[in-house]
């Protein structure tokens, strides 16, 4: 999940941004009088804009409001230490789509965040399934037919954008810009022989085949036919599986990253 910290100070931004990347975030910071809206429509794309502040000042409320006139389809939350309920409704309106007290704890943060990206993406809870393969966003595990499947956390992320877009192609160009933001990353073709890893450990673990390709463009995940579960199944009850090819170095260190 990659998310855009908008501060009222440089050193609330780096705790933010420390701590949410302790939680396995990418997070970019910007400062409130920086126009954040133009920076999230050219630094983007984002799964989450949160801005941090004292109090809904009407500097952060013209934040929000930079912010929402970009119509960038993620959700906004701002995070303050005090808010009247005037205060309060004044940012929704304006276009926040939640105001949270601060403290909090991190992780009840995070929780927030990804609940709030979920909802706006038509996913009710946690538990996201296509075929007989389930995403569990909760406990960040995967499960195949119930059977956990060994992932490792890029391999979450991974399939977790392609869940929580289910039916939408997601670009290649998307998929590396909310695993590293503007730092260098592998370039695409890693990126093409991670996802047949993991194509193929899923298949090795009995799920049926939900991952598209649109060549030169990305990938999409699609609800598979019965026909294949069915097959899938069948596969994994015989021990007829496909197993994981090995890797290119380049390949094989990125997809085991943390």
């Amino acid at each position: 999940m990659r998310i855009l910290v908008v501060a009222s100070t440089l050193p609330a931004g780096q705790r933010l941004k420390v701590a949410l990347g302790h939680e396995g975030l990418m997070v970019d910071t910007v400062a409130l009088d920086d126009d954040p809206g133009a920076v999230a429509a050219q630094t983007g794309p984002y799964d989450a804009i949160l801005i941090e502040a004292a109090g809904l000042s009407h500097a952060v409320i013209a934040g929000i409001r930079a912010v929402a006139r970009q119509r960038l389809g993620v959700p906004v939350v701002v995070l303050v230490a005090s808010a009247t309920p005037e205060s309060e409704a004044e940012a929704l309106d304006a276009g926040a789509d939640d105001v949270l007290m601060a403290p909090m704890a991190i992780t009840t943060l995070v929780v927030r965040l990804r609940a709030l990206q979920r909802r706006m993406l038509g996913h009710l809870s946690a538990w996201i399934t296509i075929g007989n393969t389930t995403l569990d966003q909760a406990n960040l595990a995967l499960t195949v037919d119930g059977h956990d499947v060994r992932i490792t956390r890029r391999e979450f992320d991974v399939l977790e954008m392609l869940f929580l877009r289910r039916g939408s192609l997601v670009t290649k160009a998307d998929f590396l810009q909310r695993l590293y933001g503007s730092d260098e990353g592998p370039d695409s073709r890693t990126l093409d022989v991670f996802i047949c890893k993991v194509r193929r450990k899923l298949a090795a673990a009995g799920a049926a085949e939900f991952i598209r390709t649109a060549w030169g463009r990305g990938y999409m995940a699609e609800e598979p036919p019965l026909a294949a579960i069915a097959a899938a199944r069948s596969r994994f009850a015989d021990g007829h599986l496909r197993r994981p090819n090995r890797l290119t170095s380049p390949a094989k260190a990125w997809a085991e990253a943390a």
